[in-house]
């Protein structure tokens, strides 16, 4: 497990977010919004009666005030989301995306997805929250209802009970919403974010938690599959670092879901189909073997989504194991004189075994890495395999570079240039990004 001070600290639920505050007090501006019930300060001063209108400079004034009762679950909007407006949503989403129909089709009813969403019982707060994010981040909006629906039809090919698939629903629908107490210019694709920075971003499944477990009505293991959704099985992911069996099965589910909709979204299918067989580490089994068999992959389901420069992929790769078999031998003579597996980076060398291997399992010989685009030049097939794998290394690489990164406070008693001369190999070239932000693998 990662120590705590390796990630922010994740901000209190409720209103008085300030990210949170002004995005309520800005569609305060589009909707009219109404106290649901008389509103008191936690002195007993009532400060708005029921029925009332908020207007967004009251809103925002209400929010400055100490409330018996969080502010989000005392107001409501004229329009406000609900379990139909899902519903409706996924419908057309149904009709004009071809991937999503598939998913639906093979999943074995077509129609269950709709009607599942239409069966959620959101309680007010959530509503308010969907609202503000359907009108204000309509992108996080659109990638968290596609997710859930691809959560969903993983839930109905591994045949899961029903309550267990609403409880994955509702989880997969839910799983961003700690980003919307997060600084929306962090999230903006054009915006270069910071390492710094990214640890806003890596605390929102923190805040997700904190936020739905406390909501009444909210299932608790729903809540508990927010917060595990970017956890790996490998231990490569945040923000606890949890291995295996430690991480809820609704949140590995909603982990593959929320990934496969950012590639789809991104790439293409066969992008998507050669990131399950690269990350099988990673990732469920179970859940990516039903995922593959989903979306039935083929040649022509590719977009010409553009690649990287394979040569210059191919010698940064070929530069990086070079550099490495060097720097393990340095490792492990400064901080693991009993092995390399007791030290703070035995993460480090277990995440380098494992790019050795997959590199190997994709038909790449390690030993010779700099040929391989001579060998594919010639054969359009294998040079898009190779295309697709090596834009896959390079995520992988760049997340491996986050990890370092969250891992902060384990390698503070190294020496400052000893991880500098691989934190420069593992720099993002062209990171992989959604409408939303940035996907994480």
């Amino acid at each position: 497990m990662l120590p705590a001070d390796t990630i922010v600290a994740a901000p209190l639920p409720g209103a008085e977010n300030p990210y949170y505050v002004q995005a309520v007090a800005a569609l305060a501006r589009r909707q009219a919004m109404v106290a649901e019930c008389d509103i008191y300060s936690s002195n007993g001063m009532m400060l708005a009666a029921r029925g009332s209108v908020i207007s967004e400079p009251q809103f925002e004034r209400l929010a400055q005030h100490k409330l018996q009762q969080p502010l989000d679950s005392l107001v409501r909007t004229s329009h406000s989301l609900d379990a139909g407006d899902l519903a409706l949503a996924a419908a057309k989403i149904l009709e004009h995306d071809n991937v999503q129909a598939r998913l639906a089709a093979r999943s074995g009813d077509p129609l269950a997805v709709k009607q599942g969403l239409a069966a959620l019982k959101l309680p007010a707060p959530l509503c308010l929250r969907l609202t503000v994010m359907r009108e204000l981040r309509p992108a996080m909006f659109e990638h968290s209802l596609r997710s859930a629906m691809i959560a969903f039809a993983l839930a109905q090919r591994l045949r899961l009970p029903a309550a267990e698939r609403y409880a994955l629903l509702i989880a997969a629908l839910c799983h961003d919403i700690g980003e919307m107490h997060t600084d929306p210019e962090l999230l903006d694709r054009r915006h270069d974010i910071t390492p710094e920075e990214r640890r806003f971003i890596h605390v929102h499944p923190l805040s997700g938690h904190l936020l739905l477990r406390e909501m009444a009505g909210f299932p608790a293991r729903s809540a508990q599959a927010v917060l595990q959704h970017h956890e790996r099985l490998d231990g490569s992911g945040y923000p606890h670092g949890l291995r295996g069996d430690k991480i809820a099965p609704l949140a590995r589910l909603v982990a593959v879901a929320d990934v496969a909709e950012s590639v789809i979204q991104r790439f293409d299918l066969p992008r998507l189909d050669m990131l399950t067989r690269l990350h099988q580490a990673r990732f469920d089994h179970a859940a990516v073997d039903a995922l593959r068999d989903l979306i039935h992959a083929t040649p022509q389901d590719a977009s010409g989504a553009p690649h990287g420069p394979a040569a210059a992929q191919l010698g940064r790769l070929d530069a990086l194991l070079h550099a490495w078999r060097d720097w393990r031998g340095r490792f492990e003579r400064q901080l693991a004189p009993d092995g390399a597996e007791h030290s703070a980076l035995a993460f480090l060398f277990e995440r380098m075994q494992s790019i050795r291997l997959l590199m190997l399992q994709a038909g790449v010989d390690p030993e010779h890495v700099a040929g391989m685009l001579d060998v594919a030049r010639d054969d359009p097939g294998i040079l898009l395999e190779l295309r697709s794998m090596l834009d896959e290394m390079d995520w992988l690489l760049h997340d491996l570079g986050h990890e370092i990164d969250r891992r902060a406070a384990e390698l503070k008693n190294l020496p400052a240039q000893c991880l500098s001369p691989l934190l420069q190999h593992l720099q993002p070239r062209g990171a992989m990004e959604t409408p939303n932000g940035r996907a994480e693998i």
